[in-house]
């Protein structure tokens, strides 16, 4: 992987970090970007929390067919409550699995990090696709497909990106793994990224 991609300066502190691992923030036309360290910090002196930023070391797991998964996190204070995303970096860009855990703000990032790495491991076992005899994928026998939805730049957001078992499929892919269930129903949930279902 190529950390050097896609860096921007932080306009308050000067580092360059990932373009993933900071907040663009647009005031009167104006926007500014700020590193998580920065955004957490400015978020705290605004809200009157004492806040100490935590920033978290990249981990590689392991899926259920035992393919590595480099994931990065960010750190984000939102005033009533801290979010700890694990984003997996391909390529210099969040690409594949993302993971959210939300918490206490003056509780234990550390427990709650805990918490989402165990989520995360659990979630990496779970199949919902398999390789497809008609279709390069096709829904496993459990009938129960789970994954977040992306921006697909192809379509230019008109279309969304299905992001299963930590590959991108297209909507049309999709479609296509359906209609092996023509006739039947089925059941559509949405729910935040931090719930686990």
């Amino acid at each position: 992987m190529n950390d050097d991609l896609e860096k921007i300066r932080c306009n308050s502190c000067g580092i360059d970090v990932p373009g993933y691992d900071g907040v663009h923030l647009t005031h009167k036309g104006t926007t500014r970007f700020l590193c998580s360290k920065c955004y957490n910090e400015s978020v705290s002196e605004m809200t009157g929390l004492d806040f100490d930023h935590l920033s978290f070391h990249p981990i590689t797991l392991k899926d259920g067919g035992n393919e590595d998964h480099m994931f990065h996190f960010q750190t984000h204070l939102f005033g009533d409550h801290v979010s700890i995303r694990a984003l997996e970096i391909r390529h210099g860009e969040p690409r594949g699995y993302e993971f959210t855990i939300r918490g206490d703000p003056e509780g234990d990032l550390f427990g709650l990090f805990s918490k989402l790495v165990e989520r995360m491991r659990r979630e990496l076992r779970r199949r919902h696709i398999e390789p497809g005899e008609l279709t390069p994928y096709s829904i496993t026998d459990e009938d129960i497909v789970r994954g977040h939805i992306a921006w697909d730049e192809d379509t230019d957001g008109q279309l969304p990106c299905l992001i299963i078992d930590g590959k991108e499929i297209t909507w049309h892919e999709f479609g296509r793994m359906l209609m092996t269930y023509e006739g039947f129903h089925f059941k559509l949930e949405i729910f935040e990224g931090d719930e686990e279902r």
